[in-house]
């Protein structure tokens, strides 16, 4: 066996193996009747399914910066009864392409999947009604999203850089489109922006080249400086 093949087996053999509860820390939150998911080993790799309970009460919580940086995960499974991903929760998973997340959780906080660049896809369930700002930055392999009907602000930087984006659906329920929220998504052609929106923010579809059609809604009184800029297609 060559010397570059004894450096490259053990990561082969890191990501088939699945991440366990044990590389996960657990708090008590709330007065001591439920738990938040804290933090996660750097070194854990592969599949993991969050546990819905621990020591016998319910898991609500994804932490902040619960799972940052935990490069070597490749799918993750929120359990039902998780309401919240906090602040930065998923940043920087570079080798996560997929996650699943319940009809329980309600708000996706502040850059909770920044950085994600490998997550091709991720099903947003209809009981989200908060996306908070770079929640998606640089998600580079993302293809195509769905916003809940639920949602009524789609915030800045909210799909910053979002490489590969060639759908999104924009509900009736969104009121405003904030700064730089579609910024540099080069791959989208084409939006649609409901009748509902009433303002589009600064830069919000800067350097989206590859944009040919945009169709913008009556209701729409405040367009941004250089929302459109360079969109040379």
């Amino acid at each position: 066996m060559s010397f570059k093949a004894l450096l490259i087996l053990p990561l082969l053999l890191a990501s088939l193996q699945a991440a366990s509860v044990a590389d996960l820390t657990f708090t008590l939150i709330n007065g001591g009747t439920e738990y938040s998911v804290e933090d996660c080993d750097q070194n854990a790799s592969g599949s993991l399914d969050i546990p819905s309970t621990y020591n016998g009460l319910p898991v609500t919580t994804i932490g902040e910066n619960a799972f940052y940086d935990c490069k070597g995960l490749t799918s993750i499974t929120i359990p039902e009864g998780v309401t919240s991903i906090e602040l930065k929760a998923f940043q920087h998973c570079w080798g996560l392409t997929s996650i699943t997340i319940p009809d329980s959780v309600n708000s996706i906080r502040r850059a909770a999947f920044a950085f994600c660049s490998s997550l091709t896809s991720i099903t947003i369930p209809d009981s989200v009604t908060f996306i908070a700002d770079n929640a998606f930055t640089n998600c580079l392999d993302l293809i195509s999203i769905n916003i809940p009907d639920g949602v009524t602000s789609i915030y800045g930087h909210t799909f910053y850089r979002c490489l590969s984006l060639t759908s999104i659906t924009i509900p009736d329920s969104v009121t405003s489109i904030g700064d730089n929220t579609f910024r540099e998504c080069t791959s989208l052609t084409s939006i649609t922006i409901p009748n509902s929106v009433t303002s589009i923010g600064g830069s919000a579809l800067l350097d989206c080249t590859g944009l040919t059609s945009i169709t913008i809604g009556d209701s729409v009184m405040s367009i941004g400086s250089i929302a459109f800029q360079n969109c040379t297609s």
